[in-house]
């Protein structure tokens, strides 16, 4: 008989709460505990779970395995805390902005034989599994053209809360490209705001060309600044045009009647099948990720090389 993997949550805000719902989803895993931030009693007290410090939670032996959520820049030292005492780790996105500590983090997990794991959560989806496979099984033959977008208005009052779309967004399309393709040969991009000037939604936008060696040319666009209103919103869109045969896929493709609205189901369950896979894959069959921590490097190059390309109005070649 196994017994569930005791979690604990070291990050209390937005986020947490879908973990939450995907901790509950996952017959083998049981929230342990929580840290961080001036939310974390009040969500200890609901969920009733004990409130402890960032030391405390990477150390404790309530619990087996962290949710790293906390913004980007606290990653690192609390993977690493987790690492060093034995806890299985899944990091959420982005990972780092800096490929040396994610390169650190994935020598400490071997190290100390646990799970280190990017919260790379939407290739978790069966959606996008099954484009995965399409594209390593040639079923859509070479791929001609591939389309991610994510859009949407991002209120003033959220966005003071984050850096932009080219850092909250868009590791999203980049992982998501690295399952489907790979590297790419070279990258260029443009990030502009509307009228010049960061409006009232703090809404940037960001679009990303990449070029692979077999012809495939990706076009990546996000922004804060509109939302898509149309009668096929791209809120959340991919398509993949190949010579033999296609694929789309929308986060829009599955809405669900709650009380006061219509839900998009696919984010929540992109984030339980994220936890299944942690869980139940990774801890306790030994299985590798998806999308790995050699792919949360790869993220990271890529995301240098586009601030590169935005900043330097540049081609940046040889990825």
């Amino acid at each position: 008989m196994k017994n569930k993997i005791k979690i604990g949550l070291i990050g209390c805000g937005r986020v947490a709460e879908n973990h939450i719902l995907a901790i509950k989803e996952c017959e083998w895993a049981e929230i342990a505990a929580v840290s961080g931030g001036r939310h974390a009693q009040e969500l200890g007290e609901r969920i009733g779970v004990p409130v402890l410090s960032g030391d405390e939670i990477c150390e404790s032996s309530l619990v087996d395995a962290l949710c790293i959520l906390t913004p980007p820049e606290f990653h690192y030292i609390y993977a690493m805390k987790g690492i060093e005492a034995g806890k299985h780790v899944l990091v959420e996105k982005p990972v780092s902005f800096s490929d040396r500590e994610i390169e650190e983090m994935s020598i400490a997990a071997k190290k100390n034989k646990v799970v280190c794991m990017p919260g790379h959560s939407y290739i978790y989806l069966p959606e996008l599994i099954r484009m995965k496979r399409a594209l390593e099984g040639k079923r859509l033959g070479v791929p001609a053209y591939v389309y991610l977008s994510e859009m949407y208005y991002m209120p003033k009052e959220l966005a003071v809360k984050y850096t932009g779309p080219e850092t909250d967004v868009l590791c999203h399309q980049l992982y998501l490209c690295l399952a489907f393709l790979g590297m790419p040969m070279r990258t260029t991009a443009f990030r502009t705001c509307i009228e010049g000037k960061e409006n009232e939604t703090d809404g940037a936008q960001v679009s990303v060309m990449l070029e692979y060696a077999q012809g495939t040319i990706v076009q990546i666009f996000v922004t804060w600044a509109a939302e898509d209103c149309s009668s096929e919103p791209w809120t959340f869109k991919i398509k993949i045009i190949g010579n033999k045969g296609c694929m789309s896929f929308s986060r829009r493709d599955f809405m669900e009647k709650t009380d006061v609205e219509y839900e998009q189901s696919l984010y929540q369950e992109m984030f339980n099948e994220e936890m299944k896979w942690f869980v139940e894959k990774c801890i306790l069959e030994e299985k590798q990720p998806i999308s790995t921590m050699e792919d949360a490097k790869k993220v990271c190059l890529l995301h240098k090389a586009i601030v590169k390309a935005i900043n330097e109005k540049v081609v940046v070649e040889g990825l």
